[in-house]
């Protein structure tokens, strides 16, 4: 299954969400360089296991997103992304990477839940937390491929600036710690297994958002039958 099949797929599984959403829009994730403690098991049993640390390269991705209130004068919004990116292994066990460094790709599925501390009409700064469920994949020579798992948790910082009545940009921060376990295999007969372990790292997005008519305020309507008392 392609990239574009999962993203397909995501988007059928999110569309709930994305018939009562108040607005959508693109984003850039940017990763600051995530970091990951793994135990590697190896089916053939003549490796012992081993644990292994990876520092990965900082990466950027491209995302789209959609959230229940984005200017609104409420205190709870949901805000749906599906992004992916590559990466890149910086080190591993301290030893810079040096030649092929690619470990893949990494489709996420991001669950927001704001909480509105600041709400004008001009900005809205939330916070709140956020949930992470991934899946990467990798493949290369000798017919090697891995498939992966992620479940993390993170706190998130975020502001929405309102630029008129349809289009925001938006920004936000976390940090995220996640359990993943996956496993890979080729056609070398002592290669292939498993591992499980944690990442963790900050990630920044970046958005360009559109509301479908938000109101900050919704006008109270004119009540016709109201006599006035001045006449």
């Amino acid at each position: 299954m392609n990239i574009f099949k999962k993203l397909a797929l995501s988007l059928l599984l999110a569309m709930p969400m994305i018939a009562s959403a108040a607005g959508m829009g693109v984003y850039i994730p940017v990763s600051m360089g995530d970091s990951g403690s793994y135990t590697q098991s190896y089916d053939s049993g003549l490796i012992p296991d081993r644990d292994i640390d990876l520092d990965y390269k900082p990466s950027a991705g491209l995302g789209i997103a959609f959230d229940t209130n984005i200017g609104k004068d409420k205190l709870f919004n949901y805000r749906l992304g599906l992004e992916f990116m590559k990466q890149e292994i910086d080190s591993a066990d301290g030893v810079n990477c040096t030649g092929d460094c690619d470990y893949g790709t990494r489709v996420n599925m991001v669950h927001t839940f704001g909480f509105g501390v600041l709400r004008t009409q001009t900005v809205r700064l939330w916070v709140g937390p956020r949930i992470n469920i991934a899946y990467d994949w990798d493949t290369g020579d000798n017919g090697y491929a891995r498939v992966g798992f992620e479940f993390g948790v993170a706190p998130a910082i975020g502001v929405n600036v309102n630029l008129g009545r349809v289009v925001s940009l938006a920004a936000d921060l976390d940090y995220r710690v996640a359990g993943t376990a996956g496993a890979w295999d080729s056609d070398i007969s002592t290669d292939g297994g498993s591992y499980s372990g944690t990442t963790k790292g900050v990630t920044a997005r970046f958005y360009v958002l559109f509301r479908f008519g938000e109101e900050f305020q919704k006008t109270a309507p004119v009540n016709q039958n109201v006599v006035d008392q001045s006449l």
